[in-house]
Formats: structure tokens, C-alpha cells, sequence
């Protein structure tokens, strides 16, 4: 028996995650006035445990797929200095399970729980470039830091240290428009993600965790809201989106807000995309959310969770 296209990508290629992060490779215009970004790049990867989502999704009866995993997202930026490759990297490596439900009328509701780690791996006290974290003398600069101090002009750029443990609940609602063959033409998507910074790895061991004086500035609550409107132009994806993220308890001189306008072109309806987005409010890589500054990107990035035929739920006749 032959195999239908949608069969042969399944087999062969790859598992889906309905609440993920792109990776991506850009360039823009925009700066903080300490550094100047030459590329931004974070390549994303997700390594399945157990993903039976889209096998659950192509069914005929509805049927709760599941998916468990690990995923590591290192952010690279190359600065117009001399960086020794990369000056102080990003690294974020999560540990992760998101439960999906199609709904009657084939609309997705998903929930994903993350745990793990957060930190760019180095040595440094975060305000002084002269001291180790967690020094003596480093943990002395935070006594000289006040409400008014401004955190982006004191920040160690070259080493400065951040570390934390941190968990993350989401809830994903897409509402989809199908053609004749059940392909997706038209989604939209809703996401809500709360995010907590904590000291003990997962909630429970004592390690990979903050200082305390540190966690006083860049503060543990994150609320993220995220829109997306996918849609053709013939046979080109295009996706649109917003993206809002809101600090909570972090030091009075940065952002407490983050905003994030995008598009995306997918020229062969494939998981390959072009994009331009607008930044602006606080920077979202580690210790640098102390910067604040608007910044224009284009580049390519991955999607993770291509359309695919969706087969709807079975009606049953009631009996007379």
C-alpha cells in the first residue's frame, strides 16, 4: 500500500511541539550605546523523549497527545569588538512536557510545563569587572547599588555572571480554518506564559541557583503573552505576531516591559522562513535586560510546528 505524503513526512522526519521557541540567525540596526550587535543567533534545539502529538492529531477520534523532552536554547551574539569568539553567551536548557487537546470542532488547546536552568557560564561579579562573583568585594558593590543607580552603565559586559533555576507554565489556544483536505489554511494563536525564577534546580535541588543579591534587581516573576495570525498567499505561509513580555519586581532603572512585532514569510511552505521584527523595552538575553533600546532584525529562522492534515473527530449517528 502506498503511503501518502503526510505518512512519509511522519516516518521520516520529525516531532511536533505546539509551544516552542523559533531558532534563528539575524542581523539589524539598534543598540545599546555600550556594544554594538553584529548577528544574533539562537539555535534552538528539542530532543524527544516521547511525542505522540501529531499521531494523536491525525486521528479520526479525539485523543490527548503528549510530549516529553529536552531542550537546549544557547543565544549567540557576535559584538563589533573582539568577543574570543563569543562574549557572554547565553545558555537555557529546559526540561519539558506539553499535553494537547483538539477540541469538536478541531481547534487546539495545549498546556506545556518547562523546568531547568538559566545562566551565561560566567565568572565575574555582575557590577565589577575586578572581583569574582560572589566575592567578598563583589558582593560589597550591591551595598552601593540605590534605586536610582543606572544598572546599564555599572554592568561587567566582559564577564558578569548570571545564574538562575527557573519554571515555566503555558497555555496555547489556536482556533483553525481548514480547506477542502483538512489542511490548516488560516490559525490563530494565543499563548499565556507565566515564568518563575527559583533557586533550587526543578524546585528541589541545591544547585544552578541565584544570588540572592542578584535576584533582588532582576526580580522572579515574567509574564508573557504571545499572538499569532497564520494565513497563505497562494502558496506561500505567512505568519504575523505580537509579543509582550512583562517583568515583575525587577530594580526601578530597567524596562518592566518587552515588545516584540514580526512577520514571517515561508516561500516554499516548508519549515524555512524569512523575517523582519521590531524590539523595543528591556533586552531579553540574561543580565542585559538592564539595557533598554529599540532594534529592527531580519533573517531566517525554523518552524517547528509545520500544518499538517488534521482528520476530524468521528460523528456518531444517534440511533432512533
Amino acid at each position: 500500500m502506498s503511503q501518502t505524503k503526510d505518512e512519509v513526512d511522519y516516518s521520516a522526519f520529525k516531532d511536533y511541539y505546539p509551544i516552542a521557541q523559533r531558532p534563528y540567525l539575524s542581523a539589524g540596526f539598534g543598540n545599546n550605546e555600550y556594544e554594538q550587535i553584529l548577528f544574533d543567533a539562537k539555535p534552538v534545539v528539542y530532543y524527544g523523549v516521547y511525542n505522540d502529538i501529531r499521531k494523536s492529531l491525525t486521528r479520526d477520534s479525539i485523543v490527548r497527545g503528549d510530549a516529553f523532552y529536552l531542550s537546549l536554547q544557547p543565544q549567540l551574539r557576535m559584538y563589533q569588538e573582539n568577543s574570543k569568539p563569543v562574549k557572554t553567551p547565553s545558555y537555557k536548557a529546559l526540561l519539558g512536557w506539553q499535553t494537547i487537546l483538539r477540541t469538536n470542532n478541531n481547534n487546539f488547546l495545549t498546556m506545556a510545563i518547562e523546568t531547568g536552568h538559566y545562566s551565561n557560564g560566567q565568572t565575574g561579579a555582575a557590577f565589577s569587572t575586578e572581583f569574582e562573583d560572589e566575592s567578598e568585594e563583589g558582593q560589597a558593590v550591591y551595598d552601593t547599588i540605590t534605586d536610582t543607580t543606572d544598572l546599564s552603565a555599572i554592568l561587567n559586559r566582559t564577564n558578569g555572571n548570571f545564574s538562575t533555576n527557573l519554571s515555566r507554565l503555558s497555555f496555547n489556544y489556536r482556533i483553525n480554518r481548514f480547506d477542502a483536505d483538512n489542511n490548516p489554511q488560516r490559525i490563530h494563536s494565543y499563548t499565556l506564559t507565566y515564568q518563575l525564577y527559583h533557586n533550587n534546580f526543578m524546585g528541589l535541588f541545591d544547585f544552578g541557583g541565584y544570588n540572592p543579591k542578584d535576584i533582588a534587581i532582576y526580580g522572579r516573576h515574567q509574564l508573557e503573552l504571545v499572538y499569532e495570525f497564520t494565513d497563505y498567499y497562494k502558496n506561500m505561509r505567512y505568519t504575523v505576531g505580537q509579543e509582550v513580555f512583562l517583568h515583575f519586581g525587577s530594580h526601578p532603572s530597567t524596562e518592566p516591559y518587552r515588545s516584540k512585532t514580526y512577520g514571517i514569510l515561508y516561500p516554499w511552505d516548508t519549515d524555512l522562513g524569512f523575517f523582519a521584527d521590531f524590539t523595543f523595552g528591556f533586552d531579553d538575553y540574561n543580565y542585559r535586560f538592564v539595557d533598554s533600546f529599540p532594534r529592527f532584525s531580519i533573517g531566517v529562522t525554523w518552524d517547528w510546528f509545520t500544518p499538517f492534515v488534521v482528520k476530524p473527530p468521528k460523528v456518531t449517528a444517534n440511533k432512533p
